[in-house]
This record gives structure tokens, C-alpha cells and sequence, in this order.
């Protein structure tokens, strides 16, 4: 297992399986399960974030991006395309750049809408491209997918990236620091 580096954004999460077991069974007793999250890489995102939130809760769509890195290890993210309300497809990123995460916001404010943490088809959609991910809420949390993993890691709570003006604490209820696959499926199916 590799430590990560300290820093604010700079997480390295071991969940003790004992824990998951009931919850998701991806591992046995005595066994851990760690998502490793490179700092380098939540950093820029939640750099990038601020003028694709406001547009989201503006035009009430998701809007999209690839991070992307290079053969020699440099980082960039794609133009951020617009989407839908409940979906948005970004540009594949070139020139000798390969995605390695996407990045999307979840659209504006709706109370009856939740939209506070990732959903399965985030998770799914993700896993399917062989990517990881990166998910903006309206309320301003910033959530990491590890889809191999099949993990989702809240890397900053309400109001860290840009939130929607509308938005109120508390309409999707308890928000965990983390979900595994399963306890995310539970919560879309209202449990």
C-alpha cells in the first residue's frame, strides 16, 4: 500500500474492511480496501472548478472535462463542454494526452433533486471509459470516484469549490465522507 503525500488535498483513505463487509462485501475480515487520490491531480481540478459551477447553476447543466496526462507526466483538462440536466459527454483530450479522470458538475440547486454526492452512473460510466472521476455538487463539495476501487471520497466538504446561491444544507440528508458502490445504489434507491 503507498502513503500519499500530507497537504489539504492530498488523501490517501484506508477503509478497514471489518466495516464494509456488511455494507458492500468487497473484502474479508482483516483485509483493507485504500483509495489513493493524487494530490497533483485534485488540485488542479478544484482549481478549474469555479467558472464550470457558476455556468452549471446558471444554465442548470452539467457541464464536462477529461484530466488528462502526458507520457512525461503533465496534467491538463480538456475544455469543458455543456451537457445536459442529467448527462455530459466531454471532448477526448490529444496530443499525446491520455484521460485518466472526468470531471462533471451535478447542474443547479433542486431540493428535489439529490444531487450531493455521486451516483452509480457517474461511477459506472466512469469505470466503463477506464477513468476515475471527479464530481462538483451544487452545494460545493467535491467528491473523487476510484472505479477500480468502486469507491466515492468526499476530498472537500459544502462550499469548498463554488456553490450554488439557492442551494440549503441539508435536503439530501447526511452526506458521508465516503460510499462504496453499494451504499450509493441504497441511497438513490431512497434507503
Amino acid at each position: 500500500m503507498t502513503a500519499c503525500p500530507s497537504g489539504p488535498l492530498s488523501l490517501s483513505f484506508r477503509i478497514l474492511a471489518g466495516l464494509l463487509t456488511g455494507l458492500a462485501g468487497l473484502a474479508g475480515p482483516g483485509m483493507a480496501q485504500q483509495v489513493y487520490i493524487p494530490s497533483d491531480e485534485a488540485a488542479l481540478v478544484k482549481r478549474v472548478l469555479s467558472a464550470p459551477q457558476r455556468k452549471s447553476f446558471a444554465r442548470d447543466r452539467e457541464y464536462c472535462a477529461y484530466l488528462a496526462r502526458s507520457n512525461s507526466g503533465r496534467l491538463k483538462v480538456t475544455a469543458f463542454r455543456e451537457g445536459g440536466r442529467n448527462g455530459c459527454s466531454p471532448v477526448r483530450p490529444s496530443n499525446g494526452f491520455r484521460a485518466v479522470a472526468s470531471i462533471h458538475t451535478h447542474g443547479a440547486y433542486d431540493p428535489r433533486v439529490p444531487a450531493e454526492f455521486p451516483t452509480t452512473l457517474d461511477m459506472d460510466t466512469d469505470a466503463a471509459e477506464g477513468v476515475n472521476g471527479y464530481v462538483a455538487t451544487p452545494g460545493g463539495r467535491l467528491w473523487y470516484l476510484d472505479t477500480r476501487a468502486r469507491i466515492a471520497v468526499q476530498l472537500c466538504g459544502i462550499g469548498c469549490l463554488t456553490s450554488d446561491p439557492n442551494f440549503r444544507p441539508g435536503d439530501d440528508g447526511v452526506i458521508r465522507r465516503s460510499y462504496t458502490y453499494q451504499q450509493l445504489k441504497a441511497l438513490e434507491l431512497g434507503g
